[in-house]
């Protein structure tokens, strides 16, 4: 894809450590800050590029120990190669996914500012300047419905609530307190990282039946295709795969997923060249992040133009960072637009 002859001349690593403004909470752990690196390459000509290495390790990741080995490896290799020759390289033996989605994210950026593109249309041509977004609005507690008002008057038409962290029976009135003041068209798009049990999975989808719910992510905690396949059939709307997608991928059992939606995340994935491929399974393809910092963000806004599947995705996080690396896309009435 990338096939510029210029050298790259400098290729500079610096850490960052971000604090979130609230902490970030699931079915897997509680997370207070963001850390990682970033990488910025520079050719010959002076076109840089910068890429966001976050590894989330609960996420599916690699450690931060092993990405942070790979980025300086890395770093100390490139000055010299070729734009194009680095681009073979990571496609040929590239690192853990959240390194080479740094890497990648930054030698897409200079091919595609040699182009003179947004990085989307590098990726397609047809992709739209505006995505719409989905609405974070957190664990299903006793502030749920304040922030879900909050929410649409932002614009926000679906709204992602993380379920599987409290007492069940208390997450059902918290969800059916926020129904009763929830506008008509606004829809629920749940999330269990994986929190449950097939028999609990079974009774939370009778539960459900009938509430304007748009998806549910990760219901079960041993991702089983045959047990997932028989939870698609008992649900009127769309289950996920997300945590569990990188497991699905390494056994080669993407020609049958069980489930009718993935959930893509460029730093789990190892970039946005691996997860614009899922696009031949014919699944839904929502893009998210993993709480990542603005150059992060922007790749992954740039990945949901270019797979331009009309669905909202999860770009609404940087709110949960208290502090940032730069700027990163700006959600205006439940909208992100990218360019023009």
């Amino acid at each position: 894809m990338i096939d510029d002859p210029v050298r790259i001349v400098e290729a500079d690593v610096q850490p960052f450590s971000l604090r979130l403004s609230r902490p970030w909470q699931s079915a897997r752990g509680v997370l207070h800050r963001r850390e990682g690196w970033l990488i910025r390459l520079v050719d010959a000509e002076g076109i840089s590029g910068m890429g966001e290495c976050g590894p989330m390790p609960e996420a599916g990741t690699e450690s931060a120990a092993r990405a942070g080995r790979s980025l300086g490896e890395w770093s100390s290799r490139l000055p010299g190669r070729t734009v194009a020759q680095a681009w073979e390289d990571l496609e040929s033996d590239g690192p853990g996914p959240a390194a080479r989605c740094a890497l990648e994210s930054a030698l897409l950026t200079i091919g595609a500012r040699r182009k003179g593109l947004p990085i989307a249309r590098l990726l397609n041509p047809a992709a739209p300047s505006v995505v719409q977004v989905s609405g974070n609005i957190g664990i299903a507690d006793d502030g749920l419905s304040e922030r879900a008002a909050n929410a649409v008057r932002r614009g926000f038409g679906i709204l992602k609530v993380k379920l599987g962290i409290g007492e069940p029976r208390q997450e059902r009135r918290d969800l059916r307190r926020l129904l009763e003041d929830l506008p008509d068209g606004i829809l629920l798009r749940l999330d269990a990282n994986g929190a449950w049990d097939a028999g609990t999975a079974a009774d939370w989808l009778d539960c459900l039946a009938g509430m304007p719910v748009e998806s549910l992510e990760e219901p079960v905690s041993d991702p089983d295709p045959a047990v997932l396949e028989s939870l698609q059939a008992r649900a009127s709307f769309a289950l996920a795969l997300d945590e569990s997608l990188p497991k699905f991928i390494s056994m080669g059992l993407t020609s049958r997923l069980p489930v009718r939606r993935l959930v893509v995340k460029p730093m789990v994935l190892g970039g946005l060249c691996p997860a614009l491929g899922l696009a031949a399974t014919g699944s839904e393809l929502v893009v998210t992040t993993t709480v990542d910092a603005a150059p992060g963000r922007w790749m992954a806004a740039h990945l949901a133009a270019a797979l331009d599947s009309g669905l909202a995705h999860g770009l609404d996080t940087g709110g949960w960072l208290a502090e940032d690396v730069g700027a990163g896309p700006v959600i205006d009435r439940g909208r992100c637009r990218l360019f023009g």
